[in-house]
């Protein structure tokens, strides 16, 4: 909603601060008085076009504001948090646009730059503007299909419908995926059966060529390292150490049996020593002992067949030599076997694959148009009632011989998508026996503000922008009509914020706030425009004004009194 507007130097308007209220905003004056230049200053703050003319003569630079309050929950808040701009807690947004004589358009959201796309995008979603010259919702005919879906409470069946279409596509693209290697199946079948044959009789294992590696290498020096433990063994077996430790332990055994030690204590310190020397012998006896036989397993352990060497380089060089015909590394080349087996195998069953993918494609087409000609059936009956509510508002809008129509057509399968297989499209006929057309292609403009009002307050329970601006829907009318304009736009104001450019006395009056916009001459050469908010009698004084111009009388203040009484 918004809640704040500031204008400076815009065209004629030299300063206006406003602050804008809930409900219905009229907002009059003469023509030529500047109400569409307050239309143009929110479009320009909103991302439109920022033109130098927009600059009052004799200023630097034009500046327009605008604040919103963004409800909790909303879009539009939760997009601008995201984007850091919005704090958390914040639910102002203040939109700000300069625009320089000597220099480019800037724009501000909560005082940090950003981009007039991105205000145009956030524009889009707070502010709908129904003119003659102005793209709403409504008149985008790409939005059509979307606004009916809202009316119809489509949510669920959109959400089948997209999965569907999901599961469709991926469908059609594994079968395409499959279809664009028939040509070229027979040749790779060719060459994998040649590459698997030779590989399963290479038999490669899981990291084997770095085992057989390392192995050639201890092979290549096993004589050396034979050498060597042999050595060692002839000195281990040749050295007495054996038998001089067997008989020191001896000699040390005999020592306990001494009569002159059978007296003394276990814990004397001559006995402890006698204790600790023997098992030092025991110990060096039996290490000695199992170095022999260590050395003498180790020096068997690199003792090989003459012909190991030769049969490892061999399947070394095999493996090797697979690597580098296939590029990859011969430690992988078991995995490569597995895949080349699978996938000829996938190849050899394709016509079986081939079969399914297409059986697979029409159940999942079959199940698409299922849940699409129910979202088509529910179109086409919420699009009849649609027409059917929107025919009712218009006689009352001097429209009676113009009708409205949604037109449902529904496209080819593959022309579908993920919101159907239908072309939405609002369409009116103006007069009788015309054709149907567009709304923004048929319609005039004083005809497009009432049609889009009418398509606005049958609609009016969808979410929309929460603030909408009608420019002069009261165009060429007067009178009831007039009057049924004005009961609409306050019919919408009770679930959002409306503001409605008016020449009629009767939409003025409906408004539950009122605008009023002056042009005056300054200092003799200078032109400015400057509105305020009338109320009470002022109002009054206005609305009779509307009713019989520029002389007011008696009898126009009664006409002002009686329709004020009658809408506010």
């Amino acid at each position: 909603m918004l809640i704040a507007l500031s204008v400076r130097d815009f065209v004629l308007i030299d300063a206006l601060d406003v602050d804008v209220h809930k409900g219905f905003t009229s907002i009059t004056g003469e023509t030529g008085a500047g109400k569409s230049i307050l239309l143009e200053a929110l479009r320009f703050v909103l991302g439109g076009k920022g033109e130098k003319r927009f600059i009052r003569t004799g200023a630097d630079r034009a500046i327009v504001s605008a604040s919103f309050w963004l409800p909790e929950g909303s879009e539009v808040r939760q997009e601008l948090s995201e984007r850091g701009l919005l704090d958390d807690g914040d639910d102002v947004l203040t939109l700000r646009r300069v625009l320089n004589a000597d220099g480019p358009t800037r724009m501000f959201a909560n005082d940090q730059v950003i981009s007039a796309d991105l205000a145009k995008m956030v524009g889009t979603e707070l502010v709908e503007i129904h003119g003659q010259h102005d793209g709403s919702a409504l008149l985008n005919t790409r939005l059509h299909g979307d606004l009916l879906d809202q009316y119809a409470g489509a949510g669920s069946i959109l959400k089948r419908v997209g999965t569907a279409y999901d599961e469709m596509s991926a469908a059609r693209a594994r079968l395409a995926k499959l279809q664009a290697k028939v040509d070229s199946r027979d040749q790779e079948i060719s060459q994998l059966r040649l590459l698997t044959e030779e590989l399963e009789k290479l038999a490669p294992s899981e990291g084997e060529a770095s085992r057989l590696a390392l192995e050639r290498i201890m092979l290549l020096n096993s004589q050396k390292l034979i050498e060597c433990l042999s050595d060692a063994d002839s000195v281990l077996s040749q050295s007495n150490a054996l038998d001089s430790f067997g008989a020191a332990s001896r000699h040390l055994e005999r020592s306990f049996r001494l009569p002159e030690l059978a007296e003394a204590p276990e814990d004397s310190p001559q006995i402890v020593t006698l204790k600790s020397a023997q098992e030092a012998v025991e110990r060096a006896l039996i290490e000695i002992n199992e170095a022999q036989i260590a050395v003498e397993t180790a020096r068997t352990a690199f003792d090989h067949d003459p012909d190991a060497l030769e049969s490892v380089e061999q399947r070394l060089f095999s493996l090797r030599a697979a690597g580098r015909k296939y590029s990859i590394d011969p430690d992988a080349l078991s995995d490569f076997l597995k895949e080349s087996q699978e996938r000829l195998a996938e190849l050899e069953g394709f016509d079986l694959v081939l079969e399914t993918a297409q059986s697979d494609l029409k159940s999942a087409e079959k199940q698409y148009l299922d849940v699409a000609d129910k979202l088509s059936a529910l179109r086409q009956s919420s699009g009849e009632q649609l027409g059917i509510s929107v025919g009712k508002e218009l006689a009352p809008l001097k429209l009676e011989h113009a009708k409205f129509r949604v037109q449902v057509s529904q496209l080819e399968l593959d022309k579908a998508g993920p919101n159907g297989r239908d072309d939405v499209l609002f369409e009116v006929q103006t007069n009788p026996g015309a054709t149907f057309g567009a709304l923004n292609q048929i319609a005039s403009g004083g005809e497009l503000a009432r049609f889009t009002l009418a398509l606005r307050v049958c609609l009016a329970s969808l979410h929309s922008a929460s603030l909408l601006i009608f420019d002069e829907a009261d165009q060429g009318v007067g009178g009831a009509v007039a009057a049924a304009v004005g009961e609409r736009l306050g019919r919408l104001a009770e679930t959002r914020q409306v503001m409605a450019i008016t020449h009629s006395p009767q939409v003025a009056s409906s408004g539950h706030h009122h605008w009023h916009i002056v042009k005056h001459v300054e200092n003799a050469d200078t032109t400015v425009s400057r509105m305020k908010e009338l109320a009470g009698e002022v109002r009054r004084e206005e609305i009779a004004r509307m009713l019989s111009g520029s002389e007011i009388t008696k009898e126009a203040r009664a006409a002002a009194d009686r329709l004020m009484t009658e809408t506010v």
